[in-house]
């Protein structure tokens, strides 16, 4: 029914009060329980558009949310151009190597195997936007080195190749993959596959372009990935990645899209493939928003759009790359940094010593399991049990506490990368150290 953490009772048990009862051994706060165990700024409060504020996230792996047997390498899209005035403020600069630290120390500890950085070139129509964001690029690859194994990729934006400079774009674009070879390529943290450097392009913007002489003036020989399954089959492309397609209504998760996508990987077997995952969408705090948005569901379309993979692939035939949509993109509404709400308030009850406990606002389906923990002082605590959602009781009086009143708190520990919910105080006195 539920497993009790044996090392902290067989503590419990060697401290025997002189009154004949287990006393309390604590191992964490719940200070340290609630607080923001993220790399998003404190100082972001949650936003409109369904930006959770930070809070304590679940580190469970994300691997958990596929299929059995999963070995897929999982990345995160990243937006490099937080702390230009230009976009909304979320409390960090994209550019500040400490954030940066902090930003990949957190991925990694959520399971995340590397980063395709929304990257718009070199040549850009705001040069001081531009440089901001190559600044971030470099600061994120000069981190990834030092943690070996975590890759990182250029996703080059078409955006803004097609404004001003429209008439020169195929030239800009081979400009600006040279300078990704001369100065990312090099790292021993960028992305390669049979040894080529990959690079993803978000866009359509370059439609129609002569690639053959892109290919002839690029230097390294890259591996080029386009957006959507149109990529399997445009000569041009090594392969595809997925995004996700929201819509007017909100009400449509996407995974028709996602449908699409598999089944044209499956039948391109030997082309490059990046599956996605994503919580949601809604752009209306972009300045480019068209008013486009996927409906959370508390947790379902993240929960479903990993989900979408499994029906594709197996231990036995495997994705090998899956791409989250995104890591911090605050303004179109689909950043998972600070965390994503199931909506779950925990709701506790005693009867005598038995403690129990319900879910309201969300469904059980989001949490991987609960935790119980007892503390003498309301802020030192020590867990007793984790337990199975479905099997939301516990018997306080089977573990022999010393007589005297405690505080009890539950914790809901959400799927990978949902927020955790600990439930409000409850109070519970034992007489007897052990009660008949």
């Amino acid at each position: 029914m539920y497993k009790v953490f044996g090392l902290l009772l067989l503590v419990c048990l060697l401290n025997i009060a002189s009154a004949g009862g287990v006393n309390i051994v604590p191992t964490t706060t719940l200070a340290a329980e609630t607080a923001n165990n993220t790399s998003a700024s404190d100082q972001f409060p949650g936003s409109s558009n369904g930006n959770a504020a930070p809070g304590p996230v679940s580190k469970l792996p994300l691997q958990n949310l596929l299929y059995s047997g999963a070995t897929t390498r999982i990345y995160v899209h990243v937006q490099p151009w937080w702390g230009d005035p230009a976009h909304i403020n979320i409390g960090y600069d994209s550019a500040d190597p400490v954030e940066v630290h902090q930003q990949i120390v957190d991925m990694i500890s959520r399971g995340i195997n590397g980063i395709i950085v929304d990257w718009y070139g070199i040549i850009c129509t705001n040069m001081t936007q531009c440089n901001h964001e190559n600044a971030a690029m470099i600061a994120l690859l000069n981190e990834a080195e030092l943690h070996p194994g975590f890759e990182v990729a250029v996703g080059q934006d078409w955006g803004d190749l097609d404004k001003e400079r429209k008439s020169k774009r195929m030239e800009d674009l081979i400009s600006d993959l040279n300078y990704v070879h001369d100065n990312f390529e090099p790292s021993p943290s960028y992305m390669r596959r049979n040894g080529r450097p990959v690079i993803t392009f978000f866009g359509t913007g370059l439609s129609g372009a002569d690639w053959s002489k892109i290919r002839k003036e690029v230097q390294g020989s890259p591996l080029f990935i386009f957006l959507n399954s149109v990529g399997f089959t445009d000569p041009a492309s090594n392969g595809a990645f997925a995004w996700n397609q929201p819509t007017h209504s909100g009400t449509d998760m996407g995974l028709s899209y996602l449908d699409r996508f598999y089944k044209v990987a499956l039948s391109k077997s030997s082309e490059f493939a990046i599956g996605s995952a994503y919580k949601g969408f809604n752009d209306s705090l972009a300045s480019w928003g068209q008013n486009l948005n996927i409906n959370q569901q508390c947790g379902q379309t993240w929960l479903a759009s990993f989900a979408e993979a499994g029906n594709y692939y197996s231990a036995d035939n495997q994705l090998e790359n899956l791409q989250i949509v995104t890591w911090n993109d605050y303004e179109e509404g689909s950043e998972i940094e600070t965390g994503i709400d199931n909506c779950i308030t925990v709701v506790p009850s005693l009867n005598g010593q038995v403690l129990t406990w319900t879910v309201t606002g969300g469904s059980e389906n989001t949490l991987d399991h609960y935790v119980v923990f007892i503390s003498s002082d309301g802020q030192n605590l020590m867990p007793l049990a984790e337990i199975t959602p479905g099997n939301d009781v516990l018997d306080l009086s089977t573990y022999g506490f010393a007589p005297g009143q405690y505080t009890v708190f539950v914790e809901a520990i959400g799927q990978p990368s949902i927020l955790n919910h600990i439930s409000p105080p409850l109070q519970v006195t034992f007489s007897n150290a052990v009660p008949e």
